[in-house]
């Protein structure tokens, strides 16, 4: 699938339940559902065969496939997010559909759209690989739509083009995901380009796509070290450099390794070393001269 078509347009999406033994009849819609399962069971059939589907699982119905529900004994938390792939002339009139194809008019037949994920093989039915960044995307595209705040529209639109590339990274053959290695060394990487800015578990694992405490337990497993302590580490021989080899104020090196004040540095820095900086840089200083 050529990537770059995609524009998604989100249609609704709401939070919703169905009732206990609460049926929907065949039907084929025009756009794409996506549902994120969020408790109880629901038979869903899809073209004659039946799945079902349980807390934690994702529901992604394509444009004209014929599908059912029958929601089992417990209520069927169902938040789910209607969309297009792509925006078109037609993305704004077009409705969410409740028929089945042979009842739709002509007009509305044509009101269906091509399935542009067909030959990916992607399941009606799945569990996420990545459930925490998938559950993110997905309920923040949800809760901007509600609020509608000043451009909501777009916000949509960026939360459901990450979340359709999480989904094409989980099946599609042809994409490059990452290895647990190779994300980690990217990781890796990361910190070493850009130790002198602030970086958290939560950028990492919104910048690599993967939950935070995987990638902590897999980075260790690579490199032997805490991913936090290596990065802090990155920091501290940067400044016991800097001290070292200038006279730059302490003030200064705060700022270029991005801390709030001087004195939340020299915290961390006596924490790292036993010393404050002015102690490091005089014993340095003593020691050079020996």
């Amino acid at each position: 699938m050529n990537r770059n078509i995609i524009s998604p347009y989100v249609r609704v999406a709401m939070y919703s339940s169905l009732a206990p033994g609460f049926v929907i009849g065949e039907r084929d819609i025009f756009d794409y559902e996506l549902i994120y399962v969020g408790g109880g069971s629901c038979d869903i059939c899809f073209e004659g065969k039946i799945y079902t589907c349980k807390k934690g699982d994702a529901v992604l119905i394509p444009p004209g496939v014929r599908h059912s529900f029958s929601v089992g004994k417990d209520e069927f938390v169902q938040p789910h997010v209607h969309f297009d792939v792509t925006y078109g002339e037609k993305s704004e009139i077009t409705p969410v559909s409740f028929k089945k194809r042979e009842k739709m008019t002509a007009a509305e037949q044509e009101l269906i759209q091509e399935n542009l994920f067909s030959g990916i093989g992607i399941p009606y039915v799945f569990t996420p690989a990545d459930p925490q960044t998938f559950g993110r995307l997905f309920f923040s595209t949800v809760d901007a739509f509600l609020a509608k705040k000043s451009g909501y529209e777009l916000i949509c639109k960026a939360r459901m083009t990450e979340l359709i590339c999480l989904i094409l990274n989980q099946f599609d053959a042809s994409s490059p995901v990452p290895t647990d290695t190779g994300r980690v060394d990217a990781v890796k990487s990361y910190i070493d380009a850009n130790y002198r800015q602030i970086i958290t578990l939560d950028m990492l694992e919104k910048q690599f796509y993967a939950n935070k405490f995987t990638l902590m337990r897999n980075f260790k497993k690579a490199y032997r070290v805490n991913i936090i302590n290596y990065y802090r580490a990155r920091r501290t021989e940067y400044a016991k450099r800097v001290l070292r080899g200038s006279s730059l104020p302490v003030g200064v090196l705060a700022e270029q390794l991005n801390f709030t004040d001087v004195y939340s540095f020299s915290r961390f820095f006596k924490m790292q070393t036993g010393m404050s900086p002015s102690e490091y840089r005089e014993k340095k200083g003593e020691a050079d001269l020996l």
